[in-house]
């Protein structure tokens, strides 16, 4: 196994390694994981590993900037303490909130993925998901995969890397617990309270 911490140079020519690692997560305002970061650099996991421990260090406040680990990868994130100041720049480029339907119905297929749309509108009491889950597609928030073995085979949905990205979490293990509200729309009220507490959302989120 590849030593976490190395003595050699961590990065040959002009900058250096943590340099590198701030200029492509900007430049990618993506998850970017290490295996990709592997790929871009031509290191090995333990000095990537030791570079991103570096970069961490760097993007304490007052920095304008977090490095925060989701979905298995790392990315940047604008520092909450100014959320509320970028969002009045970026508020034109976003795009649109989500319509409480949208969000009702995101929030059910993030707590009980997978799960189909005649199983949404089951819970919902309503017949109206496919077309929210269209705009959900477009948004790049939920993915199809696969189709469920009963009558009519309806497509399963879950949530996808954007989602995490969108609502700040590392992994979907981290939805707040439905323990913690009311006793309806629980999947809704916990989704609302992680979007309201992103508030501006993260460096180049949608």
């Amino acid at each position: 196994m590849e030593a976490f911490f190395v003595d050699e140079p961590l990065w040959k020519g002009e900058g250096n390694l943590v340099g590198a690692l701030e200029a492509l997560f900007v430049a990618s305002g993506e998850v970017l994981t290490i295996e990709r970061l592997r790929e871009l650099t031509g290191l090995g996991e333990g000095v990537i590993r030791q570079g991103i421990e570096m970069l961490l260090e760097r993007c304490q406040s007052p920095r304008g900037v977090r490095l925060l680990e989701i979905g298995g990868g790392w990315r940047l994130s604008i520092a909450p303490e100014y959320a509320e100041l970028v969002a009045k720049l970026v508020t034109t480029m976003r795009k649109g909130r989500l319509t409480p339907a949208q969000r009702d119905i995101l929030a059910l297929i993030a707590y009980r993925q997978p799960i189909t749309v005649p199983e949404i509108n089951e819970f919902r009491g309503v017949t109206t998901a496919s077309s929210q889950i269209k705009s959900l597609l477009e948004r790049e928030l939920i993915m199809p995969v696969g189709r469920k073995h009963v009558v009519g085979r309806p497509m399963m949905y879950a949530t996808t890397t954007g989602f995490l990205l969108r609502f700040g979490l590392r992994d979907i293990q981290d939805l707040p617990k439905l323990a913690d509200y009311g006793e309806s729309s629980l999947e809704t009220q916990a989704l609302a309270q992680i979007e309201a507490s992103l508030a501006g959302g993260g460096l180049f989120s949608g």
